[in-house]
């Protein structure tokens, strides 16, 4: 071979090859000029749900407007309607709440991809917002937390994974970060889950990383499945601890929501989130209540 075709080739090898993105966007829900949730995106959990929390799940907590989507935390009186005399179990023992608040359950499921979510969390003992993945089925568990707080550890951000079987013998993995100015700010929360690899991020740093395969045991894969995306606020519970009611409202808003496929060496560049400018939050006017919410499957947790 001629010594300049030689050179050629080894200048070849030298060049990385261009590496093609895995993600391909599939859905985008920008709520700058929205003005109400949409049904056939989501649905609305009603009632008593996981960990002992204190609020009552209502879709008139719910409101769009002034760019964002807002999930309010309120004191307020409300009947239980799963209330049964004589019942033990908690969901069904207490006649009313003195608590309200909203949670968003996806209605597809995802299976991979990477999930982005501008919000802005509130502040306070008591409150505990959650953007979270969740699979569950007989004998199956999988759980990626992309965004928890509890405002009794103020400005710090937790993400992880729970997998496993039974309540009692699930495994938790998770990390955290304390960053100043948190609550009360815009701030972009990010996953990409793949086969491989979950990682979590805040603000384009990395928070926390997992591999999947961890979690494959016993003939289980439950963090290889489909989930549905979940957006809550809480109040109290087994980890939100005691309320600070001088707080409440709470509020936790949503300016965007961005979902990619993964589609390894088919997708597009990651375009950076719009993320609105720092204020104080404004008020909105709350959702009227529906006459007959729908029902929603309960999930355990």
């Amino acid at each position: 071979m001629p010594q300049a075709a030689k050179a050629w080739l080894w200048a070849c090898a030298l060049v990385p090859a261009i590496a093609m993105a895995d993600w391909k966007l599939d859905q985008v829900q920008d709520f700058s000029a929205a003005q109400a949730l949409d049904a056939a995106s989501w649905s609305l959990e009603t009632g008593f749900f996981r960990n002992r929390e204190k609020q009552y799940y209502t879709p008139a907590n719910v409101s769009v407007g002034q760019g964002f989507l807002r999930i309010e935390g309120r004191r307020e009186a409300v009947p239980n309607a799963a209330y049964r005399s004589g019942a033990r179990g908690w969901r069904e023992s207490q006649r009313q709440s003195e608590y309200t608040s909203a949670s968003l359950v996806s209605r597809r499921s995802f299976q991979y991809g990477r999930f982005e979510i501008v919000a802005r969390g509130p502040s306070g003992a008591g409150t505990w917002p959650a953007i979270w993945l969740l699979h569950e089925s007989a004998g199956q568990y999988g759980e990626i937390d992309v965004f928890e707080a509890v405002g009794k550890h103020p400005d710090t951000a937790f993400a992880g994974v729970h997998y496993g079987r039974e309540p009692q013998t699930r495994q938790h993995r998770n990390g955290s970060r304390v960053v100043p100015g948190l609550e009360g700010r815009w701030h972009v929360h990010a996953v990409e889950w793949t086969p491989q690899r979950i990682a979590v991020f805040l603000d384009d740093e990395l928070l926390f990383e997992f591999d999947p395969a961890h979690a494959a045991v016993d003939g289980t894969d439950p963090l290889r499945r489909p989930m549905q995306l979940r957006i809550n606020l809480a109040l109290g519970g087994t980890w939100g601890g005691d309320i600070d009611d001088s707080r409440l409202p709470a509020r936790l808003d949503i300016a965007s929501i961005r979902i990619w496929r993964w589609e390894p060496g088919a997708g597009t560049a990651v375009t950076p989130a719009v993320v609105p400018a720092q204020g104080p939050a404004p008020d909105l006017p709350a959702a009227p209540a529906p006459s007959e919410p729908p029902p929603v499957p309960r999930w355990g947790r």
